[in-house]
C-alpha cells in the first residue's frame, strides 16, 4: 500500500492522494486501507518513515564503501544524500514536503530525519576535533549543509539545473561539484 501511495503522490500530487484512491489502485475495498492506517495522515507518515529508512540505509552503504578516515566518512554521507534523492525523487519530495499533512499529522513527523542529520553533525564534530573543518556548532553546520544540499537536489530533480546549464554536466559531476564546494566552504 505504501508503494501505491507513493506512486499516487508522484502521479496525482497531494490532492490526488486519498484513502479511496489508494484502495482503488490496490484493488481492495474502500475500507481496507483503514485496517492499516487510521487516516490519510498516517498513510503519508508511513511513506515518509519508509523514505527516511531508505535514506539511512543509503548513507550506511556509502559510509561502508568509503575509507575509514573521518573526512571520507563525512563526504560519503553527503554523496549518499544526493544519491538517495536522485534515485528516489518521489520519496524525497514527500519526505520534505511540508504541505501534505494536517497540523496533527505534521507533528507526528517530528522524529523523522533526525538520525541522518545527527550523523552529519557527529561527522562534522569529529572532523572539527581533528582540525579538518572549521569550528562551530556542529548541529547548526549540519543544518546549513543539509539545507544547501536540499536546495541543490530540488533544483536538479525539478530540472532547473538542466535548464540553466543544459545537459553538459552529468548528475555525478553536479554532485562532485556540490560536495567540493561544501568541503571548501567549511574546511580549514
Amino acid at each position: 500500500m505504501l508503494d501505491v501511495a507513493l506512486a499516487t503522490l508522484e502521479e496525482l500530487g497531494p490532492q490526488g492522494l486519498t484513502m479511496r484512491e489508494v484502495a482503488r489502485r490496490t484493488g481492495v475495498s474502500h475500507a481496507a486501507p483503514y485496517r492499516h492506517f487510521a487516516d490519510r495522515d498516517q498513510l503519508i507518515v508511513a511513506v515518509v518513515e519508509q523514505g527516511f529508512s531508505l535514506l539511512e540505509a543509503t548513507m550506511a552503504e556509502h559510509r561502508a564503501a568509503a575509507d575509514d578516515d573521518p573526512l571520507s566518512q563525512f563526504t560519503a554521507g553527503g554523496f549518499a544524500y544526493f544519491s538517495f534523492a536522485f534515485r528516489y525523487p518521489a520519496y524525497y519530495r514527500v519526505m520534505f514536503s511540508g504541505d501534505l499533512l494536517s497540523a496533527s499529522g505534521a507533528e507526528s513527523l517530528q522524529h523523522t530525519g533526525t538520525t541522518a542529520i545527527r550523523q552529519i553533525a557527529a561527522d562534522i564534530e569529529v572532523c572539527q576535533r581533528l582540525g579538518l573543518l572549521k569550528p562551530g556548532d556542529p548541529m547548526l553546520q549540519a543544518l546549513a549543509l543539509t539545507s544547501t544540499m536540499h536546495g541543490y537536489v530540488t533544483l536538479v530533480i525539478d530540472n532547473r539545473v538542466q535548464y540553466l546549464l543544459g545537459e553538459k554536466y552529468s548528475k555525478e559531476q553536479l554532485i562532485q561539484f556540490a560536495m567540493s564546494s561544501i568541503i571548501e566552504g567549511i574546511g580549514v
